[in-house]
């Protein structure tokens, strides 16, 4: 698969890059017009790693996170990675994480556990949040 012509701007921890190298818990959000909705929730014992492979993924394939060819074109939109909670204890990290999952309620998550939703659905509350999101003139 060819690679997005990617648009959107992309802000990588950037108050927390160094805690960001450790275990933790992180969540990535997307903006449009000054509105935000958190995209994705998740943990890792190496967050900076998992979240460059998260944009890896993204940039391979816009579906990943629930954009389309258009959607990932529209430089008004900004995605935001960053650290949530320092955990270490994997046990915990699980645990804090589906409790986030639950509270936050991400546009990609299905809420059940840490599992995503289906293509359709990432792209239908993606595009729902950035359809909604009008500039005030």
């Amino acid at each position: 698969m060819k690679e997005s012509n990617m648009n959107i701007t992309i802000q990588f921890f950037q108050r927390d890059l160094i805690p960001a190298i450790g275990a933790g818990i992180y969540e990535i959000s997307v903006y449009k017009n000054d509105e935000s909705r958190v995209l994705y929730i998740g943990e890792s014992v190496f967050v900076l790693v998992r979240c460059a492979s998260h944009l890896y993924e993204l940039n391979k394939d816009p579906k990943y996170f629930g954009f389309t060819e258009e959607t990932i074109r529209d430089s008004d939109v900004k995605l935001k990675f960053r650290l949530l909670e320092k955990v270490n204890k994997r046990d915990l990290r699980k645990k804090r994480e589906k409790e986030l999952i639950k509270e936050k309620a991400p546009l990609t998550q299905s809420g059940i556990s840490d599992y995503q939703k289906s293509v359709e659905d990432k792209i239908s509350a993606l595009t729902s949040f950035l359809n909604s999101s009008f500039t005030n003139i």
